[in-house]
């Protein structure tokens, strides 16, 4: 390991077209390394559009012009997030100094800015963040459960039997009604809320994405609930998984029930592509969502944390 009193920061600043393909290959190579995927959907895609017109602001921090951690932060609903990537061996507690560079480069980069908001989002298999977090002047602000189902035979057919009808996401037809449900029952949600036409078409245009994976219920013509499902290829840790990556009901139609069968229909479509088992994400404070994925059968696999900085 290079001593750390040569590493510095190497370039802070919104992504550029020259640093973007080194910054991708350096998560993919972490990412191929410990066999975790780090970065998520929103800032990776984020990251790939070279023609986004609020590129993610990065700060690469390394020694010479090797790249050994990078801290990216791109804008949420209601402030900014910010993901770390470092390279490091789990043998050992990764080099708080360069962590430390990289994250006060972003916070130097955005600290003209008027009561800035950025959350910090650590991964269950980084517990070293909440130690540099706090340093940093970050605190705990959240926690989101992974959940997770086993999808057997059993499970799948009763979900059947009690899932709303639905059809499949209709591409150059159904934005419009998605966004306008989605954006009205995530209002207030620091990353699924306030999504733009910008952000949908990236999805949308993402190798993953696929429209039959997109369940909506529609009743006479209108839009009430959709169930957005994922399906993820196994790496080092983990099976292939089925996620329900976003689901929300209109709220004019909430506490009818809806949000239960449109969770059942997501896992059942999931289990008919051969998927053996079910996940979601959910904020631990969610105390009603929480308890619909325990009725059904779901438990917690594990917890990421978001560390919150106000400047204050």
């Amino acid at each position: 390991m290079t001593n750390p009193a040569q590493f510095n920061l190497l370039y802070v600043g919104p992504v550029t077209s020259e640093h973007r393909s080194s910054i991708l290959s350096f998560c993919e190579q972490v990412e191929q390394t410990h066999g975790h995927r780090i970065l998520s959907d929103q800032l990776r895609l984020d990251l790939q559009d070279s023609s986004a017109t609020q590129p993610p602001v990065v700060a690469i921090a390394g020694h010479d012009s090797d790249i050994v951690a990078t801290a990216l932060a791109t804008r949420s609903n209601d402030g900014w997030t910010l993901e770390v990537v470092s390279q490091h061996d789990h043998a050992f507690p990764p080099t708080r100094e360069v962590i430390n560079i990289a994250v006060k480069g972003i916070l130097g980069e955005l600290s003209h800015l008027s009561q800035l908001r950025l959350t910090w989002w650590a991964r269950a298999h980084d517990p070293w963040v909440e130690h540099v977090a706090s340093g940093l002047g970050f605190s705990e602000h959240r926690r989101l459960h992974q959940m997770r189902l086993a999808l057997t035979s059993d499970v799948a057919n009763r979900f059947r039997m009690s899932a709303a009808e639905t059809r499949a996401f209709r591409l150059n037809a159904d934005e419009e009604a998605w966004l306008a449900v989605n954006n009205s029952a995530f209002a207030a949600h620091e990353e699924q809320g306030g999504w733009s036409h910008e952000q949908l078409t990236r999805r949308l245009e993402a190798p993953w994405f696929d429209a039959e994976d997109v369940r909506l219920h529609p009743v006479s013509g209108e839009l009430k609930a959709f169930c957005w499902t994922k399906r993820h290829e196994a790496d080092l840790h983990e099976p292939v998984l089925g996620e329900i990556y976003a689901i929300a009901v209109n709220p004019s139609d909430a506490g009818q029930g809806l949000g239960k069968q449109m969770v059942m229909a997501g896992f059942s479509h999931l289990a008919d592509t051969g998927i053996n088992i079910g996940m979601l994400y959910v904020d631990a404070s969610n105390a009603a969502a929480m308890s619909l994925y325990e009725s059904i059968g779901m438990e917690v696999h594990h917890t990421d944390r978001a560390y919150l900085w106000t400047g204050s």
